[in-house]
């Protein structure tokens, strides 16, 4: 077995991004030793030194880390860049620029790209991405938590105007809030997703994160949304964010449909069974297009049905 400083030293990952990647992505769950310190086994080792070798052929770790290794070989084998040579030009021009404190060139940069591309494609290829290479970098020491943060502000002002600017509000077209439960502070899950909404235009709701249940509730009652939007990073997720889920169901008009992001969204509905039928999971952004799609179709249909009865009436 392995000490996460012997496990730095031969894979060339620091301590900080294995500590990252084993809390962001669960990509390795080395076991703890009698004094709870990290311990790897030599297979989890090797995993390690592969991915690091994909990460540095341009793969994102959070598409590959739930591949096993021969899918990882295979891939590595193929030689299939994760990044274009003009995103990698992207990804140094915004490094350079928050690296000098160049907020303004940084929206610039990310305000540019999403001139020639669709929503989706802009946050799966764009966004995210730059997100998480922004947050690697603080993993690793190389820019300071004042940047990120000033980073992550950037890019919010960025998806709050193109939310503000999306929302057409078509009234054959579903309303939808987004929130967080209490204690989860990660915004860009529904930040990103009511983006997705307002581009279509539906009616969007932006709530915030760490947000009471009470509150929750008071809000749902006042807009009276078609769908409530929720995401749930941590995992696992706390009894009483659990607790919030059900009471938030219990409690809220039975017309009221519930999605959750997340991978706290994906163990706890895995394990209570009571929320199970009650909550639609999302998986991924894809697959949130893919229920966003077709509920707007069934509103659309609810909507044309119920105004040809009246006509005929």
């Amino acid at each position: 077995m392995y000490t996460i400083k012997t496990v730095s030293t031969l894979t060339g990952l620091s301590t900080e991004t294995l500590r990252a990647w084993e809390r962001r992505y669960q990509t390795i769950k080395p076991k703890r030793d009698g004094k709870g310190r990290r311990v790897y086994s030599q297979d989890e080792v090797e995993r390690l030194k592969v991915l690091y070798k994909a990460t540095n052929q341009g793969f994102a770790i959070s598409k590959i880390t739930g591949l096993d290794m021969l899918e990882l070989e295979q891939l590595l084998a193929s030689g299939k860049a994760g990044q274009t040579q003009e995103q990698q030009q992207f990804y140094l021009q915004i490094v350079d620029a928050l690296m000098h404190y160049r907020m303004d060139v940084c929206e610039a940069l990310l305000k540019r790209a999403i001139v020639a591309m669709e929503p989706l494609v802009y946050v799966e290829e764009v966004l995210l991405p730059t997100l998480h290479k922004v947050g690697d970098l603080w993993h690793n020491g190389e820019i300071s938590i004042a940047q990120e943060h000033l980073f992550s502000a950037t890019v919010k002002r960025i998806l709050m105007s193109l939310i503000n600017a999306g929302s057409f509000k078509i009234a054959t077209y579903p309303s939808l809030m987004y929130a967080t439960l209490s204690g989860e502070r990660h915004e860009f899950g529904i930040l990103t997703t009511c983006l997705l909404a307002a581009s279509k235009g539906c009616t969007t709701h932006y709530l915030g994160v760490d947000l009471p249940v009470a509150d929750m509730l008071n809000a749902i009652e006042n807009i009276q949304p078609t769908v409530l939007v929720i995401s749930c990073i941590n995992s696992p997720m706390s009894e009483s964010m659990s607790a919030e889920l059900l009471r938030l169901r219990n409690e809220a008009p039975e017309s009221l449909r519930f999605w959750i992001g997340g991978k706290g969204g994906a163990s706890l509905l895995s394990d209570k069974q009571e929320l199970s039928n009650k909550y639609v999971y999302l998986k991924d952004l894809t697959g949130y297009v893919w229920h966003l799609q077709q509920l707007m179709g069934a509103f659309s249909g609810e909507v044309g049905t119920k105004a040809v009865s009246m006509a005929k009436g």
